[in-house]
């Protein structure tokens, strides 16, 4: 369901964004001649990038009501992802059918038609949209390329992740450069006609996420400060629970639901799901597993007393399902949200089936005591994939053990190659793709 909503809200605005295009179109615009039509698709995919990039932008800003929509604040990132990747094509796109007739020209590859006389009477004084052309569009080019490299890095795995935040920091920059560019050298027609209106809120809307963006005031409101408590590290995995004591209001969460995280140091705030229960003590636990440049380096570098701000809570991993019968799968790390549930259900009891398997290849003895007490307590069955002695979690594994489990809603947190393959496999032997939720926990 939640890969089904995604893919339609991304569907949307493409085919939306392209259907308001050609409803503004005069008619005949597309069969006018080479040139004419050139004219009207470099109009036509400028209009597409800019569009999908503001929305990309809008989503960025974190904006909080298009949670339950889309199934959550991961599954911005997953289409805000999408569309750059969308409104990146359509601007090299429209930079080539501008750039490109001249360069067939230039080097005799195909004879294009001569291009029509510039007719057009030029009235004395400044004139805003024909005197800013060339700046526009110059300036556009420029944008375009810094827009590439970007991406480009966003995209690349191995790039580091304090210096993918610290160049993904110009987007918003770029965005407004855009603006301009877009402002000026769009059609000026198409603001009286269908796809003016959208066109106007989306670059208004579009501006202002940008300039919250670049003023650093994205999630502010929902900002709370406060300092580490306890800090604890499992050996054996190489875990970490920090507990945060708040000394400013938190308007509570739910078990399954993260926050960013930034401990008063240097990097940005970063996305840890809260393994704690709220209990309106201000205390928030945090269970990180040292996985990249900068988690490995927590255990060494937090100390009790240290300030911590924290900004949500987001996400809609909430348990909520069709079925009163659930399974749980945790991959490593993912079983984090699983513990707040097990505590969220110890402290206001529990009537339904459950099965938690705990998928690693790590099984830290310590870290598993809580989890097994607590899924003791609550009367949910725990089941340990061991990878270290090739104890697989596979549907064939799980089948034996819940043989009624496309009964179930399957929660699944863990590595995307395992979620995708179970799903992939769940979904093949009849479970209902609504009934497969999972956390699609990438910010990039």
């Amino acid at each position: 369901m939640q890969f089904t909503r995604l893919k339609a809200a991304f569907a949307l605005a493409v085919v939306g964004l392209a259907g308001l295009w050609l409803l503004s179109l005069a008619p005949g615009a597309l069969f006018q001649g080479f040139w004419a039509t050139r004219t009207t698709l470099v109009d036509g995919t400028g209009v597409l990038a800019f569009g999908l990039m503001s929305i990309g932008v809008i989503l960025a800003a974190r904006p909080v009501w298009f949670e339950t929509p889309l199934g959550g604040l991961d599954k911005f990132y997953r289409l805000h992802k999408w569309l750059g990747i969308a409104a990146l094509g359509f601007a090299i796109a429209h930079w080539s059918l501008r750039k490109g007739p001249s360069w067939i020209t230039d080097l005799g590859l195909v004879t294009l038609p001569p291009k029509p006389p510039h007719a057009e009477a030029v009235a004395p004084g400044f004139d805003l949209f024909r005197d800013l052309r060339d700046p526009a569009a110059e300036v556009g080019e420029w944008a375009l390329y810094l827009l590439v490299a970007l991406v480009a890095l966003a995209l690349w795995k191995r790039f580091p992740y304090k210096y993918f935040f610290k160049t993904h920091r110009l987007m918003p920059l770029i965005y407004l450069v855009l603006v301009f560019h877009a402002f000026i050298l769009i059609d000026r027609g198409h603001w009286t006609r269908p796809l003016g209106p959208v066109l106007a809120l989306l670059l208004i809307a579009g501006t202002v996420a940008a300039v919250i963006s670049l003023f650093r005031k994205i999630g502010s409101s929902r900002q709370a400060f406060g300092a580490i408590e306890t800090l604890a590290l499992y050996d054996g995995n190489q875990v970490l629970d920090v507990g945060v004591r708040l000394e400013t209001a938190w308007r509570g969460h739910d078990a399954g639901q993260f926050a960013f995280v930034n401990f008063d140091d240097v990097e940005d705030a970063h996305p840890f799901t809260i393994s704690s229960a709220w209990h309106n003590d201000g205390l928030l636990l945090f269970t990180i597993k040292g996985l990249g440049d900068y988690t490995r380096t927590l255990a060494g570098s937090l100390h009790v007393g240290q300030g911590a701000v924290v900004e949500g809570p987001y996400g809609r991993f909430n348990f909520q399902g069709e079925s009163r019968r659930q399974i749980w799968i945790g991959g490593g790390v993912g079983v984090t949200p699983f513990i707040a549930r097990l505590r969220e259900l110890a402290r206001d009891g529990r009537s339904d089936p459950v099965d938690l398997f705990y998928a690693t290849n790590v099984p830290d003895p310590a870290f598993m005591a809580p989890i097994r007490q607590l899924a003791e307590q609550t009367g949910v069955s725990f089941h340990l994939a061991d990878g270290s002695h090739a104890d697989r979690l596979t549907l064939e594994s799980l089948m034996v053990t819940v043989p009624d489990w496309k009964q179930a809603d399957v929660w699944f947190c863990g590595p995307r190659g395992f979620g995708e393959a179970m799903r992939g496999a769940m979904l093949a032997q009849g479970l209902p793709a609504s009934r497969f939720h999972q956390e699609l926990f990438e910010m990039r």
